[in-house]
């Protein structure tokens, strides 16, 4: 009984396989190629956030310890916050995309006094400035702001809205308050100082306090004539980094 052996290949056959094989395997080298491209291109460009206004320590809120106080009727940033000058002037194109307030509780006796003075409910809202050039006491544009936002449901926490408002190198991330917000921290260290939209010599006696004007008219100016120290406006805003 015997057995044949198979057909050996044809030297054509053997070619062509070759060339098939050869072609498969570019293409996987190419797919992967595009995919590697592709990854490291996305990540080149992702967007990245940075926190304007946070520092490792933050101070406690005033309230409802004696003194309380509160900020009102006002548009104000913080000029050193112990750690950085200017911390919210922005450094790069990008998009605020989220701020947070840390609100103390007032009790229900402070509470009455400050919507008495400032009016209610306790609101706040973000403000997009930038000086104008060789000014003394230096003057601010409203260039952009954000929503209204109404405080009370938050008092007590550290709340985070989002936000979506379009800044630029240079510009100052402010805080506006139309009528009154305990995101404020006092007795603190020399090199705590805000800036507060108010004439010069106007700063401190409670009439002028209450009459006080937020800045809210797009593209108006505003004297920024007061600046106070040892004390710290209790926000932060998230910018994210146009890629």
């Amino acid at each position: 009984m015997s057995r044949s052996s198979p057909e050996a290949p044809s030297a054509n056959s053997q070619r062509r396989g070759a060339r098939l094989a050869a072609a498969a395997l570019a293409t996987g080298a190419l797919a992967l190629l595009g995919a590697l491209v592709a990854s490291g291109g996305a990540a080149a460009t992702a967007p990245t956030t940075i926190v304007l206004g946070q520092t490792g320590n933050p101070p406690s809120p005033s309230c409802p310890g004696l003194p309380c106080q509160a900020i009102g009727s006002v548009t104000g940033f913080q000029v050193n916050n112990g750690q950085l000058m200017l911390p919210f002037r922005v450094p790069r194109e990008g998009k605020i995309t989220a701020w947070t307030l840390s609100l103390s509780q007032p009790n229900p006796k402070q509470r009455s006094f400050f919507n008495a003075f400032f009016g209610t409910p306790p609101e706040a809202r973000l403000a997009i400035l930038r000086r104008v050039p060789q000014t003394s006491p230096p003057r601010y544009s409203l260039l952009r702001q954000g929503a209204v936002k109404v405080l009370s449901p938050y008092l007590g926490q550290t709340v985070r809205f989002g936000a979506s408002v379009l800044v630029e190198p240079g510009d100052i991330v402010a805080l506006t308050v139309p009528t009154w917000a305990p995101a404020f921290a006092q007795g603190l260290p020399a090199n705590n100082s805000w800036r507060a939209s108010r004439a010069a010599g106007r700063c401190t006696n409670a009439t002028d306090v209450r009459q006080g004007l937020p800045q809210t008219r797009i593209g108006r100016r505003a004297t920024y004539g007061c600046r106070y120290n040892t004390a710290r406006l209790l926000y932060t805003a998230d910018l994210t980094e146009n890629g």
